[in-house]
């Protein structure tokens, strides 16, 4: 068997796995090392093409220890992409896209977008470093078989086998499940007898039962916060920008929500309410006290035309059953009371769905007990290795994951080429 690897899936992940492992081979001087890179679509990162709306979010800026606590809420998350995000960092990533003419910059918030704001150039320059690299690649070529054998790996591609000493899998989870994230790679390597923590969605609008009122969708609420209700209390929030859709709740907030939405789903039903104004309840009951006193003449309905979107007054003033055009000095201490109650917890009724499908990633995927942080490879198979979404990861929205699919890939990438020599 020659000296090769195989890496499956032709993601962010796949793509920096074969770029760190041609580089390491060139560092070390190694006998010629055939890296292989295997794709199901006709082309390689679709889902880099879709990313940020089409305009690309390639990564956080920011120091390493704030991507890890801002970017990956749970402690074994960031513990885990620890060493891989300081090996390669957000900085290399776009070093590498300077080389290729691709200039970016980093908005208020950190996100870090092309300045030609399209996603293809970034996905060109990617294309172009394997090309330079001289990376086997391999494009509408699904893996249909995964095969463990004494020196290595048996790949069935096509109806063609080849051989590996090396495999990484970078397969992506099953969100977006028409760009070819169908889930293969977790199928092999649960079938390899690795632990698969259940895959949900993450990054995902909600669905809910009973769709918006017409009127409502396409209204964004700003700084608003937004709750999941379980038997009766809040069970998760997440504070920010939403979108109110044709079929329930996006936006920033809302996707940051979502993969505890799911959790909670799947032990009972589960609601949604929303903070309209971003104020606590006792403070916005503060508020409409002070607006009786300065203006009681108003009428309440001109006062909340003033704080929300227009077409929300009706719906609000009618879940709080207040009528729309009493005046502040007329307004009886209950309707006050339920008036800031609604502004406050202003509810959108049970969810039907979380839909993976519609997920920009998810959640779950192999245990991470069972993949060495350094290297990426299996504890449980010496020369297996994993990268990005495969792995239970999940990231913040504003370009985490993607980073976390670049790190985990050049670890995996340049540990592949350091197994091989240690044979």
């Amino acid at each position: 068997m020659s000296d090769s690897i195989c890496i499956v899936g032709g993601g962010a992940g796949g793509i920096f796995a074969a770029l760190a492992a041609r580089r390491k081979i060139a560092e070390l001087g190694a006998a010629p090392i055939e890296v292989h890179l295997f794709e199901r679509n006709p082309r390689i990162g679709i889902k880099i093409l879709i990313s940020g709306g089409g305009k690309c979010n390639i990564t956080h800026a920011g120091p390493v220890a704030e991507l890890l606590k801002e970017g990956f809420r749970p402690k074994k998350e960031q513990h885990f992409l620890r060493s891989a995000l300081y090996r390669y960092t957000n900085e290399d990533v776009i070093a590498l896209l300077a080389r290729r003419n691709v200039t970016v910059h980093a908005r208020e918030n950190g996100r870090v977008f092309p300045d030609s704001a399209r996603a293809g150039d970034v996905l060109t320059a990617f294309e172009q470093e394997l090309e330079a690299e001289s990376v086997m690649l391999h494009t509408a070529s699904p893996v249909e078989a995964i095969e463990r054998t004494p020196d290595g790996w048996k790949l069935t591609v096509r109806g063609k086998q080849l051989l590996a000493r090396a495999l990484i899998l970078a397969t992506g989870g099953m969100s977006y499940s028409k760009t070819g994230t169908t889930g293969d790679g977790i199928r092999y390597a649960q079938a390899l007898g690795h632990t698969i923590v259940p895959v949900r969605a993450a990054l995902a609008p909600i669905y809910l039962r009973q769709t918006p009122h017409e009127s409502l969708v396409g209204i964004a609420l700003r700084n608003a916060e937004i709750f999941i209700i379980k038997e009766g209390k809040a069970v998760a929030s997440e504070h920010g920008d939403m979108l109110i859709t044709h079929r329930g709740l996006s936006g920033p907030a809302v996707l940051g929500i979502s993969n505890r939405a799911a959790i909670q789903m799947e032990t009972g039903s589960i609601s949604v309410e929303v903070n309209l104004l971003g104020q606590p309840e006792d403070i916005l009951g503060e508020r409409l006290v002070a607006e009786a006193r300065t203006r009681p003449q108003q009428q309440v309905s001109t006062w909340l035309e003033e704080v929300l979107p227009n077409r929300f007054v009706p719906i609000v003033i009618a879940q709080a059953e207040v009528p729309g055009d009493r005046r502040w000095n007329a307004l009886r201490r209950e309707e006050r009371i339920r008036l800031a109650t609604t502004l406050a917890r202003f509810s959108f009724g049970p969810v039907a769905e979380v839909p993976i499908e519609r997920g920009e990633v998810t959640s779950g995927g192999v245990e991470l007990s069972e993949v060495d942080p350094k290297t990426m490879m299996s504890r449980i198979h010496p020369g297996l290795f994993f990268a990005g979404e495969m792995l239970d990861v999940a990231g913040e929205i504003g370009g985490y994951n993607l980073q976390a699919a670049y790190s985990t890939g050049w670890v995996a990438g340049e540990e592949a080429i350091n197994f091989l020599g240690k044979r």
